[in-house]
């Protein structure tokens, strides 16, 4: 049985918590989260689990896997603890735009694993398998504004989500300016960034009011030919920037764990 502590206990940890609980392979041993846990989720405070409000070395060495369902501070946090790269432990992190902020320390863990879910893309395995022949990546995101409320890149810009009747392209740039000025939107972004190893990146936002999904479209060329994707998720009920199937990817992470057939 593996034992599990998961990070954040908002929508994804909650949903993350009761399928782990309802599964003889996992015990979930900590759960680390600066809020109260509310009574709806009884089912998961009667079981034997520790609540935290900081992640600490004890909970570190007592584990085999951890989940991530915070922010990109969190992963900055976690980082910072030498005992995480120890043979064994399993980092599985969903903010991954904290891990493309923390580049360098990343390259230096030589022993544990960390493992970046899928998320709310298609085709990021068939990225990572031709990141050598890559001469160009792009990601277009749309998004309802509603999702986008809260971004820093709002602070300073004259945009005015509420104003927005019509399908608008709000910005362009750069991974390394998307995971700052979109840190909850755009973890697609440092997702692909690490499957195509491309520091060239280029992402586009586009704000549609009449959208019903969180739509990501990737197209990467090269001497391979061309791959071009486009999934359209749903957004998770309780938090309409996070879609659904970054939910299920972790699901789908622990699945293989116990499963002798890998699709890679």
């Amino acid at each position: 049985m593996k034992r599990i502590a998961i990070i954040g206990f908002g929508n994804i940890g909650k949903y993350l918590a009761e399928w782990i609980c309802n599964n003889p392979s996992f015990e979930l041993r900590y759960v680390v989260a600066r809020k109260e846990i509310d009574n709806e989720l009884s089912n998961i405070k009667n079981q034997s689990i520790q609540f935290r409000k900081d992640i600490t070395t004890d909970i570190i060495n007592d584990v085999d896997i951890i989940i991530e369902c915070a922010n990109k501070d969190v992963v900055t946090q976690i980082l910072k603890f030498p005992e995480i790269d120890r043979t064994g432990l399993k980092l599985v992190i969903i903010s991954t735009g904290g891990l493309y902020e923390n580049k360098m320390i990343l390259q230096k863990l030589k022993n544990c694993e960390v493992i970046l879910p899928v998320g709310a893309i298609a085709g990021l395995d068939a990225i990572k398998a031709v990141n050598d022949e890559i001469t160009s990546v792009k990601l277009e995101t749309t998004k309802h504004p509603k999702s986008l409320e809260g971004a820093p890149f709002f602070d300073n810009s004259k945009v005015d989500l509420l104003s927005i009747k019509t399908k608008q392209t709000i910005w362009e740039g750069k991974v390394s300016e998307a995971v700052k000025q979109f840190p909850k939107n755009i973890n697609v972004a440092a997702s692909i960034y690490f499957a195509s190893k491309c520091e060239d990146l280029l992402i586009k936002i586009v704000a549609d009011p009449n959208t019903k999904s969180n739509m990501h479209e990737v197209t990467c060329e090269g001497g391979f030919g061309k791959i071009y994707t486009r999934t359209e998720n749903k957004p998770s009920p309780n938090n309409p920037k996070t879609s659904f199937l970054a939910v299920k990817s972790v699901v789908s992470i622990l699945r293989n764990m116990n499963s002798n057939i890998k699709i890679n």
